[in-house]
Order: structure tokens, then C-alpha cells, then sequence
């Protein structure tokens, strides 16, 4: 009688979405949505006397960036997370049993690791705050007939690079684990 084995493997992810992909199905761009909030939140900043840069909701409760630019990126964070949902599931599907998302995030809306007087800051935020940017954590469910754990996460982390590289323009996998 042949024994299959359950390998549990949590990967985390951060993908960005192709330029071409949102503006082919959105009326937004990427990138301008990115550059004025950049620039939005640094007067925001100034004015109020920061020595960070918060989160995209403190603007949005406070209403010093303008309501549709937020909607605006809302609206691309969405799609782009419902893109790299997608196309994970499709690429990477047939190597797991299952694949089971446990969070998609759209990073424009995490804080920023920035600091205001850092090098390149303005750079570094616009790249934060264009909402291109996916992180996904992902429980990927491996059948074997084998029980050999041994470089499973380190194969698990090669295959979902390789598989997702033709998709995304950057794809960086931030970590693998068993469990």
C-alpha cells in the first residue's frame, strides 16, 4: 500500500504588477496615483512637523490627501492584488495540492519604511506608495510519497520564483517555511 505524505509549506511573497496589465484595464495609472501621493503626504509631513511617514488610513481619517486619489488607489490596489491572486493560483496550482491564501496586501497601504530625512526618500516613497506592489502569504500543501522535508522550502522558494518570473517584473520571495 502506497503512503502519501503532507507537506505544509508558508511562503511569503512580494510581487509587482506590469504597468501594461493596469493600465490596460484600469483608467488610472500606477504610477501618477504613486507620485502624488508621494507628494501629497510629504507637504502632509512638513505641515504637520512628522518625523515618519504613516500609513495611507492616517491621511485618509485626517483628510490631507485628496479622497479620490486614495479611491484611486484603492481601486488599483484592488485589482492588482485580485491580478497577483489569480495568476499565482494559475502558474502555481499544478506543482500543490492545494494553495491557500492567507493574506493579500496591497503594500501601498502598510507603513512606509521610510524616514523623511533618509537618502533617496522621495524615491523610496514613491515606489511605496504606487499601488503595484503585492504581498501575499500563501499556504501551499505538498502530497508525496516520500517523507523527505529536507529542501522542500528551498524548492518550494526556487519554484514559485521561476514559475512567477514571467508574470511579474519583480518578484522577491521573502520567506519560505515548513509546517
Amino acid at each position: 500500500m502506497t503512503r502519501f505524505h503532507i507537506t505544509k509549506i508558508h511562503v511569503t511573497l512580494l510581487v509587482k504588477v506590469p504597468e501594461d496589465i493596469l493600465s490596460r484595464h484600469l483608467a488610472s495609472s500606477a504610477s501618477v496615483v504613486g507620485e502624488e501621493l508621494t507628494q501629497q503626504i510629504t507637504q502632509a509631513i512638513k505641515s504637520q512637523n512628522l518625523g515618519y511617514f504613516p500609513a495611507l488610513d492616517y491621511f485618509q481619517n485626517q483628510g490631507s490627501v485628496d479622497a479620490e486619489l486614495i479611491d484611486a488607489a484603492e481601486t488599483i490596489g484592488w485589482f492588482a492584488a485580485k491580478y497577483a491572486r489569480e495568476e499565482v493560483q494559475r502558474k502555481l496550482r499544478p506543482f500543490f495540492s492545494t494553495l491557500q491564501f492567507q493574506s493579500v496586501q496591497t503594500t501601498a497601504f502598510s507603513m512606509p519604511s521610510v524616514r523623511p530625512n533618509q537618502l533617496n526618500a522621495w524615491h523610496e516613497l514613491v515606489e511605496h506608495y504606487t499601488p503595484n506592489s503585492i504581498k501575499l502569504d500563501i499556504m501551499a500543501t505538498l502530497l508525496k510519497k516520500q517523507d523527505q522535508p529536507q529542501g522542500v522550502a528551498n524548492w518550494a522558494k526556487q519554484l514559485f520564483r521561476r514559475n512567477l518570473e514571467s508574470v511579474f517584473p519583480e518578484v522577491t520571495v521573502v520567506q519560505t517555511s515548513l509546517m
